[in-house]
């Protein structure tokens, strides 16, 4: 079976979010089964063409993501047109609903075609996002031309798929979507460790684990290093190319921070050595789908300190900043040790729903019924 993924990044080192670690996780593991893995991408600065990574090729096109400008994007469009009408598949998943996906749905009748919904954006979502992102302010006009659009290329999908129950609704209210339509298939969280495997820091530690773009108010993290000085901050992640400059400038004021550690971006293997470490992660976004980091801190033990609440996670799983509320929740979190009990809870969920082999077996399943292929 042939399948071709349609994404907006690949987790490189110049663009390293949440889709990204999904459609590299979930392609490496597909070609470990034996199917044909391609990736269609935007293409990051100083990336060729067309590679190969862990076994999946990967075909690029450029794309202006640093514009908002219609006509440039119109003209990007053709470079997917040629791209998508040269690669094999008999499946194309979309991660998240493109204008990309509604083309390749028009161009290639002759595949099967998922949408796996990420992430999808409301009027309110961009408003928020507006208020600490000026990349993110569009006009209504234009939000209501890409609902038609991005309705469209849902409704017209073979199958659609949510990684988070909320989705559901939401696609719904959003799109028109059926939500019976619409399957639960989480994301999966690649090597949860083995319990006896996490150890935690003998010392208060708590984390930042994402990239450090605006909408992820980072710097509340950094605010909450300077208020509580007994205990020891960790931020892993680096910015997007768009905010390089933001970020130094927002650094610069708390690198002299002794509980403070500014670690960049870092590799898998750091990343899960410092979250066996870590009591408490801390989520200051000003909105959220269900993100990766909140799974992965979930799968190393770490209880959650959020401003959002994706299916409940937070509220169930650590505490919820509804308010903003950071330093009250840290205070709440360490106070006899309610961190420990939540991170334990947490762990045992993204166990039972977030292991990488079931997801990837329910995914196989749905991708064999779609297409009537007998591979296993």
């Amino acid at each position: 079976m042939r399948i071709a993924f349609i994404t907006s990044e690949t987790f490189t080192e110049k663009r390293h979010g949440g889709f990204g670690w999904l459609v590299r996780t979930i392609g490496r593991e597909l070609v470990r089964r034996g199917l044909d893995v391609t990736i269609i991408a935007w293409r990051d600065p100083e990336y060729p063409k067309r590679y190969f990574v862990d076994g999946i090729e990967v075909v690029t096109y450029p794309y202006a993501f640093w514009t908002k400008s219609v006509f440039r994007h119109l003209c990007d469009y053709y470079g997917f047109v040629r791209a998508v009408r040269r690669v094999k598949a008999d499946v194309f998943i979309s991660i998240e609903a493109m204008v990309e996906t509604l083309v390749a749905e028009v161009l290639r009748r002759d595949a099967k075609h998922i949408v796996w919904a990420q992430d999808p954006f409301d009027w309110t979502d961009y408003q928020l996002l507006s208020s600490v992102d000026p990349y993110y302010r569009i006009s209504r006009a234009r939000f209501l031309a890409n609902r038609v659009v991005l309705g469209l290329a849902y409704r017209k999908a073979d199958l659609i798929l949510a990684q988070a129950r909320f989705y559901i609704n939401k696609l719904k209210r959003l799109y028109g979507v059926n939500p019976d339509r619409v399957v639960y298939l989480p994301n999966p969280i690649d090597q949860i460790p083995n319990e006896e495997s996490i150890k935690k820091s003998d010392e208060p530690t708590v984390c930042y684990l994402g990239r450090m773009d605006p909408q992820k108010r980072y710097w509340l993290f950094f605010e909450l290093a300077k208020q509580f000085p007994a205990v020891r901050f960790i931020a892993m992640g680096k910015p997007n190319i768009l905010y390089e400059d933001k970020y130094r400038n927002v650094v610069s004021k708390y690198v002299g921070l002794p509980n403070l550690e500014i670690k960049g971006f870092v590799s898998e293997e750091e990343k899960r050595r410092m979250l066996n470490r870590c009591w408490i992660a801390v989520l200051p976004s000003i909105r959220e789908g269900l993100p990766i980091a909140m799974l992965e801190a979930l799968a190393h033990k770490c209880a959650l300190l959020s401003s959002v609440n994706p299916d409940g996670l937070t509220e169930r799983f650590g505490y919820w900043a509804q308010r903003d509320d950071f330093a009250e929740g840290l205070k709440w979190l360490l106070e006899n040790d309610r961190w420990s009990a939540l991170g334990e809870e947490g762990y045992k969920y993204v166990r039972e729903n977030h292991n990488l082999e079931k997801v990837i077996n329910e995914l196989i399943s749905k991708l064999k019924n779609l297409t009537g292929d007998s591979y296993a």
